[in-house]
């Protein structure tokens, strides 16, 4: 039988799944190495191979998903990086836009460049709006500034001229020169990483792309060398932040779009749970041990954005639109110098980890408040690998937070929970209510390690009514990287009034971007069992900024199809901005495509029906708010059938995660093995 593999990196624990076609999953945890994730994601295989007995060499595939690059950009640890511009133009990462992140902040701060203005260099060259080549670029202008750049000491350079989306040719001759003069120099041309309007934007995001390439190139050297020493020979693929996976020589080449890879992968995961139209509408919750990722999928399909930002610095590149919070199994709980209970951003991480960890950390996170008050067996944590140190926990909890604050253990603890699930259910409203959708016409799918825990008091707080926690919620995101697709996806500005344009103008325009991706992916057809494209476009009203994306009907472009693009458009426009005009002139802002290379599905797993009304495996002591402490039935999530059937107070354990159930609570065990859990109240 033929297995996929997928690996995440944490910042706590690197999380394992391997798959077969038969539906079956084997999962594992290991500890995550920050100093070089490399050694866990190699510790995962070794893992998968001595624990689980999986025949690492008889791998079909591989899907990985990193927080390289994600942290490499908040730690700010960049390799000197270069950045070529048309002249006049030194200053375009500097000056940015006018744009406030606070507008009311006199003090407010602009983030600093990923590329200092001493590694700028001006080249004379120009070319128009509409790409008509204004100032020709000599050869021997080309010669003085590759001289720069290798003078610098580089190890990347990024290449952004202007209007080069509308004509590519002096990006494409000054990448070639520097790769033939300066040997080992990873290049970025803007025209290929962000070939949109907007020159700010489009600096920003090649140089981004440009300064993490040595260090996304050298970190997937590393581990596809440590996968040839323990004999794994299966495509090795890369998750993307928009979804579905690439190669890894595609992910060095493109590093940008690894941003966020780990987080995208849960939200792919739940995409496939969105397939079943009773939870097409869900908003996804992955707590981790150091942060918290919440994304929107909407009519089984995820939100995704095209121009965000990170860390201050625009990104424009398709990627889920996920919202992060500082918010984990790991954050640290502290009491302010105005005697506020303060819950993260700062976090325990992997090491030295949570008090009840016992590896030296001594001060109180979430996980140490869950284990006080009896949420999770100290004896069984990671299915009994691993035994807190429930004293440890107390003590960190009873110092920094109880003593200062003048209250009891139990409450501390709680007010530590009560704290972290505000932060989080804010983080829920960003991207429902703050933009535009009713929580309660979602449910929320948490996971992550200790996303189950929390995930009925944040709902309570948001107004949602049905929680489902879905199948290996601990190795989600895994899950998500071991029944991926490949992915590839290309889009081009047009910036041209739609009544200037016929149908089948619009239709050429995605034909030459389908072909690149059709070209993309007849690399590794042999590896696909069917194809999926889908056509984007971008309108917006004439002289307006605001752009919308919609889903064209599949297919070539027509009339009829094209009347009807512009009728959603009007539609999402009164969504999201609160106005529509059928009457304006409306422009095409830009194309896209999405082309999907399905590789094959494993069948879902059988389900047996059991009992409806399961016996618990046991009963312990567990302290909720407002009952105090109360014996509570802890079930097995493996002994849970479909159709089982119990209320809360509750505890349902797995070897990677922990679902809590408060008094009132009801859980029932749907077909596919999910947890539907309801809120306190809700009819039945």
């Amino acid at each position: 039988m033929s297995q996929r593999l997928g690996i995440d990196v944490g910042g706590t624990f690197t999380d394992v799944v391997v798959i077969g076609d038969d539906g079956r999953v084997l999962v594992e945890k290991v500890p995550s190495t920050p100093e070089n994730q490399a050694g866990g994601v190699l510790d995962g295989v070794r893992a998968a191979r001595g624990t689980r007995g999986v025949d690492t060499g008889a791998l079909r595939m591989f899907a990985h998903g990193s927080t390289v690059a994600t942290n490499a950009l908040l730690e700010f640890k960049l390799p000197p990086t270069a950045l070529i511009v048309t002249r006049g133009f030194r200053d375009v990462l500097e000056i940015g836009t006018q744009l406030r992140p606070a507008l009311f902040d006199l003090g407010v701060v602009k983030p600093e460049p990923v590329i200092p203005r001493e590694m700028v260099f001006e080249i004379d060259e120009r070319v128009d709006r509409l790409g008509e080549v204004v100032t020709p670029l000599t050869d021997e202008e080309i010669d003085r500034v590759v001289a720069q750049v290798a003078a610098s000491g580089a190890e990347a350079c990024a290449v952004t001229l202007l209007f080069s989306f509308r004509n590519p040719g002096h990006e494409r001759r000054l990448a070639e020169r520097l790769a033939a003069a300066v040997p080992g120099l990873h290049v970025a041309v803007s025209s290929e990483v962000a070939p949109e309007i907007k020159e700010y934007p489009r600096a920003s995001t090649t140089a981004i792309s440009a300064a993490l390439r040595p260090l996304v190139a050298r970190y997937l050297s590393a581990v596809e060398d440590g996968l040839e020493r323990e004999k794994v020979t299966c495509p090795f693929f890369v998750m993307q932040s928009s979804g579905g996976v690439m190669s890894a020589a595609e992910a060095s080449a493109a590093a940008h779009k690894m941003v966020l890879s780990g987080p995208a992968a849960g939200v792919l995961a739940a995409a496939r749970v969105a397939e079943n139209p009773a939870y097409a509408n869900q908003i996804t919750f992955d707590m981790g041990g150091t942060s918290t990722d919440i994304c929107l999928i909407y009519e089984g399909r995820p939100r995704l954005d095209r121009s965000s930002q990170f860390e201050g610095r625009p990104l424009q590149v398709a990627q889920f639109d996920i919202h992060t919070i500082g918010s984990g199994g790991g954050s640290l709980a502290r009491v302010d110098a105005a005697g506020l209970l303060r819950v993260g951003p700062e976090s325990a991480g992997a090491v030295p980890g949570p008090a009840c960890y016992g590896r030296g950390g001594t001060r109180p996170t979430t996980t140490d408040a869950q284990v006080v008050l009896g949420r999770v067996d100290p004896a069984r944590f990671l299915g009994g690998e691993m035994t807190l140190d429930v004293e440890a926990a107390r003590r960190a909890v009873a110092t920094h937070v109880a003593e200062p604050l003048g209250i009891g253990l139990e409450e501390a603890a709680l007010g530590i929970l009560d704290v972290a699930d505000a932060i989080m259910a804010r983080g829920v409203r960003v991207v429902s209510v703050n933009r535009g959708y009713d929580p309660r016409d979602f449910v929320l799918l948490p996971f992550g390690g200790a996303g189950p825990m929390h995930a009925l008091s944040v709902a309570e707080m948001v107004d949602i009514r049905t929680v489902l926690v879905p199948r290996h919620p601990g190795t989600f995101s895994a899950l998500g990287l071991a029944t991926s697709d490949l992915k590839y996806d290309f889009s081009l500005t047009v910036d041209a009034p739609v009544d200037t344009l016929t149908p089948e103008r619009i239709e050429e325009l995605f034909t030459g971007l389908l072909d690149r991706a059709r070209d993309r992916l007849s690399r590794v057809e042999s590896l696909t069992t069917g194809r999926i494209e889908n056509r984007l476009a971008r309108f917006r009203y004439a002289w307006q900024d605001n752009d919308v994306e919609v889903l064209l009907r599949p297919g070539p472009v027509d009339a009829q199809s094209l009347t009807e693009a512009l009728d959603r458009f009007h539609a999402q426009h009164e969504f999201e901005f609160g106005h529509s005009d059928k009457e304006a002139r409306v422009e095409l802002v830009a194309v896209g495509v999405e082309v999907h290379g399905v590789l094959p599905r494993t069948a879902a797993p059988t389900a047996v029906a059991g009992s409806s009304t399961p016996a618990p495996a046991s009963v312990r002591r567990v302290c909720f708010r407002g009952t105090g402490w109360v014996d509570t039935d802890v079930y097995e999530r493996a002994d849970l059938a479909p159709g089982a059937a119990f209320s809360g107070p509750a505890i349902v354990e797995e070897r990677e995660a922990t679902t809590v159930v408060p008094p009132g609570a009801r859980v029932r065990v749907d077909g596919d093995g999910n947890l539907v859990l309801t809120v306190k109240g809700t009819p039945a």
